[in-house]
């Protein structure tokens, strides 16, 4: 018995969407970081653009604070990424 195309369409995207999902950066982590007393002022302190596109999040877009924290996530095998991890960024 083969997978209809529709079930494989369907599962590829919800795989996909919860990828994306676990990557994004909400508002949340820039409020985490500036409570956390980092001198986080808009969302270019971990991406290259001031207001990263919420429908196609790119690793392109991340700054090298950005693609550290992605890299913990991994590392730590996360669903999200977490503010406080920022106190531990080895950069400037």
């Amino acid at each position: 018995m083969r997978p209809s195309k529709f079930v494989i369409a369907a599962a590829v995207t919800l795989i996909s969407s919860g990828v994306a999902s676990s990557a994004r950066a909400t508002p949340q982590l820039l409020k985490g970081a500036k409570d956390a007393g980092l001198p986080a002022q808009n969302c270019q302190y971990c991406h290259v653009s001031k207001v990263p596109k919420k429908d196609g999040f790119t690793p392109a877009d991340l700054n090298e604070r950005g693609k550290w924290l992605m890299a913990e996530q991994e590392k730590t095998k996360a669903p999200q990424v977490k503010a406080d991890w920022l106190k531990n960024y080895p950069g400037k």
